[in-house]
């Protein structure tokens, strides 16, 4: 079986509808010498089915490995941004620390048989500015839809306000979130926040709070 279908190991096509007739006809009708050339129930025939097998996983691997190599240095590459991201670190940080990997492993993996296969996963990852910035960008879209799906998807909510001060002495009011689910679990969280510039007095509060529920009305929404 190759992706659900059922692969003819003689000539690798595929057979959309996997009956019993369907096979046989396709055996029969195209590969009736395979029959004459290997005998049913012979020795040389189960050496020759073990070789078939052997190709197909072969040519499949010759596909697959690049695939999996290239997913893995894109997970990289997230979880390299995520902790940037983490960490208020600069979007330009993500070479910086592109460098500091190839410069560990030449130490690191001196001794190692594949040191070449490492330094060069280290080379291909993707950690430019824009890369770096794209990748924050598609992990803050996942957060706001698993949210999204979160407030829909729960029975109840309520919403939390706390007032606060950053380094620069700017208050922010932060909203959170607490929802209850169907089978009585329960979740927060911090639903945004914005920066009352100016005063906090508790109209000053409740028009900032007011604000940003106006922001993020679309989580509400199915």
């Amino acid at each position: 079986m190759v992706n659900d279908k059922c692969c003819c190991l003689i000539c690798l096509s595929s057979i959309v509808i996997a009956k019993k007739g369907n096979l046989e006809r396709h055996f029969l009708t195209l590969r009736n010498k395979y029959q004459t050339d290997y005998p049913p129930n012979s020795e040389l025939r189960k050496r020759k089915t073990r070789d078939l097998k052997t190709q197909l996983t072969n040519q499949q691997n010759i596909f697959t490995k690049p695939i999996l190599k290239s997913q893995a240095v894109t997970t990289a590459s997230f979880k390299v941004s995520y902790l940037l991201a983490k960490q208020c670190k600069p979007f330009s940080d993500g070479e910086f620390v592109k460098e500091i990997f190839l410069e560990m492993s030449d130490s690191l993996f001196n001794d190692f048989k594949n040191k070449s296969e490492i330094t060069a996963a280290i080379q291909d990852l993707q950690l430019s500015r824009n890369t770096v910035m794209r990748r924050i960008e598609k992990m803050s879209g996942n957060l706001k839809e698993q949210l999204h799906n979160d407030i829909n998807r729960c029975s109840c909510f309520s919403l939390q306000c706390d007032e606060s001060t950053d380094i620069s002495d700017t208050a922010q009011l932060l909203v959170f979130i607490r929802m209850v689910f169907g089978d009585f679990t329960s979740k927060e969280e911090l639903l945004g926040m914005i920066s009352l510039k100016e005063r906090t007095r508790g109209v000053d509060i409740f028009n900032g709070f007011k604000s940003l529920l106006n922001e993020k009305k679309y989580l509400f929404l199915n």
